[in-house]
């Protein structure tokens, strides 16, 4: 059971009010939670013993239950969040509304809209294809017009352009958003979007000319039909491309967007970059939930007999397993938020016209997409490990969250495509600096005086000045302006002088580029980090206590860091094998400190039990109860001798068979 050893010496419950929006939105979850678990497609007793069919049809009836079910937009989106489990309409959701809504005409959308919103349709985004994905101008699928009939004739061309992975496709979806190249009159105007219905609406079966079906099992996920689309000369009227921004006439002519509105498209990814961010961080704080509670209950070792055996918590070792990932989480949800505070900023100067902070905004939330998903999945499947053999049972909630996420570090942009991106402009930034151009601004203002940045050295003079978020920001910044020099001087030595940011001279240097820019993002994330709880503390939002505990997380998350990566602060001698001890002390010396706040931490995220779904994870601890009833259900525990007996094992067991 939860003890007093591990009773946090904050208010859990003002934190978890400021990180889930306020007081009314999370007493609004607790409610949605309790009305979600009494209805039977919400009741997760027996999510763990499905099959993928029941998975399939339960995942459907969940999302059709709160469509239903749900009165508000925002109610409607939390709800799926607590249910969790993903189904055919993820995408219809997620991708092809959102589409209409930023793609489509004013006219497109009278027509489609009130069908998607009702559920009169249902669709999904089709990009990828076997052979593409990222690079979506080598997309194979096209569109070709016919201006004698106003059509067009979308076609697969070969096996690799069949759409692959577009969740809700397999056995869903009535229509899609397809991304097909344009062609008129035999020139390629690259990828568009066209509405495609693809089922029959009466009886569900594939159009002509349509060939669709469901990909299979997955590592995860399978609630969601992911699916396979080719078309043969499939055709769709004229009014079928979304046409917000770019057109095409009735007789052919191509009228391209101005380049105002194709920025303004360009954004829409952004945005989906920032939300990324912010729910890495709660993807995380589910597993590390979890992870603390049960660690903080379990026990191992006595050091003599008849004592009572160690929390596992208190083994330095599980600490230093699970706490930096306590900090991690908070770091990526105070991020999030930041990113979309970024996101919105840049929305108020776009409405005026101004699309000057899009750069920096796309580079940084490009980088961060990356940084963040392989945190969040790599930490998600450390804090299983860290609950041993039980983090291995599927009641422990830890396999299937983990499953459900890490698709991320390859959906919307492979993280090694997005942090090239974020390099590109990294060092477009200092070669801009170096020609007395305007440079970097923000978070990489650092390459207006790059060179002047690699002269400093680590100002740390004791163990305790580690414990100064400016002076751990001072080494993460120098590491980057380090870092994205000697990779500008690689580029520019591999292409003979002349940086080039495509071909061999950029493919032959791409590890030195992801290193770059995993070393910016980290800065910024810890810049952002300390920033955003000495906010706080200004602004009196949360009280002393709470800061204070926040305040260890940020050193924590910087210590952790520095002493895993040291050796790219030696590298150029930064720091000295002296300054990189101390930060090690400092970093045991928190996680000590961090101790007894480990469990409120935790609590103070606000996830319901409910949410978790998990038998380690109770908010009460009483953990191996929990995981015994949840083995009682298993549907193998319906007879006593088993479904095998009869069918089986009796034929071979009973001493008649054996005669």
């Amino acid at each position: 059971m939860i003890t007093e050893r591990n009773r946090a010496s904050f208010d859990t419950k003002g934190l978890a009010e400021y990180l889930n929006g306020g007081k009314e939105k999370l007493q609004r979850l607790g409610e949605l939670a309790d009305l979600l678990h009494q209805q039977d497609w919400g009741n997760k007793s027996q999510r763990y013993y499905q099959n993928r069919q029941d998975t399939y049809e339960s995942a459907l009836k969940a999302a059709l239950g709160i469509w239903k079910k749900v009165i508000t937009m925002e109610d409607a989106m939390e709800a799926r969040k607590l249910v969790d489990f993903p189904g055919g309409l993820e995408l219809h959701i997620g991708m092809f509304i959102p589409t209409l809504l930023s793609q489509a005409s004013p006219d497109q959308q009278a027509e489609w809209l009130p069908k998607a919103l009702g559920l009169k349709l249902i669709g999904t985004y089709a990009q990828t294809e076997l052979g593409h994905g990222t690079f979506v101008r080598g997309l194979q699928t096209n569109a070709t017009y016919d201006p004698q009939s106003q059509e067009f004739v979308i076609h697969t061309p070969t096996l690799t352009a069949t759409k692959w992975w577009p969740g809700g496709l397999g056995k869903t979806s009535t229509h899609v958003v397809a991304m097909a190249r344009l062609f008129i009159k035999g020139k390629d105007y690259g990828p568009h979007s066209f509405v495609v219905p693809i089922r029959d609406m009466a009886t569900h079966l594939p159009l002509p000319g349509i060939k669709v079906g469901d990909i299979g099992p997955k590592f995860g996920y399978n609630g969601v039909d992911n699916g396979y689309l080719s078309f043969n000369h499939v055709r769709v009227p004229l009014d079928n491309m979304l046409m917000r921004f770019s057109k095409v006439t009735p007789e052919g002519k191509y009228v391209p967007p101005p380049p105002s509105n194709q920025k303004a498209s360009y954004a829409t990814m952004v945005y989906v970059r920032a939300t990324i961010v912010e729910g890495a961080g709660w993807a995380l704080a589910r597993s590390v939930t979890i992870a603390v509670r049960y660690a903080a209950v379990r026990r191992q070792t006595a050091a003599h007999a008849g004592e009572l055996e160690v929390q596992v918590l208190d083994y330095q070792n599980t600490a230093a397993d699970l706490l930096p990932l306590l900090a991690s989480s908070y770091a990526l949800i105070f991020m999030g938020k930041a990113g979309m505070a970024m996101y919105s900023e840049f929305e108020a100067d776009r409405d005026r016209g101004n699309f000057d902070k899009l750069p920096e905004l796309h580079a940084v939330l490009s980088g961060m997409k990356a940084v963040s998903t392989t945190i969040a999945s790599d930490g998600m499947e450390a804090a299983r490990r860290a609950c041993g053999g039980h983090g291995y049972s599927l009641l422990s909630g830890l396999p299937t969250t983990f499953t459900h996420y890490v698709q991320n570090v390859t959906w919307e942009g492979d993280n090694n495509v997005m942090l090239l991106q974020t390099a590109r402009y990294l060092v477009k930034q200092l070669l801009a600096a170096r020609a007395g151009k305007a440079g970097g601004v923000g978070s990489a203002d650092y390459t207006n005086n790059a060179e002047a940045e690699l002269r400093q050295r680590c100002p740390v003079a004791s163990s305790r000045d580690w414990l100064d978020p400016a002076v751990q920001s001072a080494a993460f910044r120098h590491r980057s302006a380090r870092l994205c020099v000697a990779a500008t001087d690689l580029l520019a030595s591999a292409s003979g002088g002349q940086v080039a940011f495509e071909g061999q001279a950029w493919n032959g240097n791409t590890v030195d580029l992801i290193r770059l820019s995993r070393a910016h993002c980290f800065f910024v994330l810890h810049s952002t980090f300390a920033d955003s709880v000495q906010r706080l503390s200004d602004e009196g939002t949360l009280p002393a206590p709470t800061i204070a505990a926040l305040s260890k997380l940020v050193s924590l998350f910087a210590l952790s860091t520095l002493s895993r990566e040291a050796g790219d602060f030696l590298e150029d001698g930064y720091m000295t094998g002296q300054q990189v001890e101390w930060a090690r002390r400092q970093y045991y010396g928190v996680l000590r400190a961090l101790r007894p706040d480990a469990v409120g931490l935790a609590d103070a995220f606000g996830l319901s039990d409910y949410l978790l779904n998990s038998a380690l994870g109770r908010a009460d601890g009483d953990v191996y109860r929990a995981l015994l009833a949840a083995a009682q259900a298993s549907p193998l525990n319906e007879t006593e001798e088993g479904p095998a007996w009869h069918s089986v094992l009796k034929p071979r067991l009973t001493p008649r068979a054996r005669l």
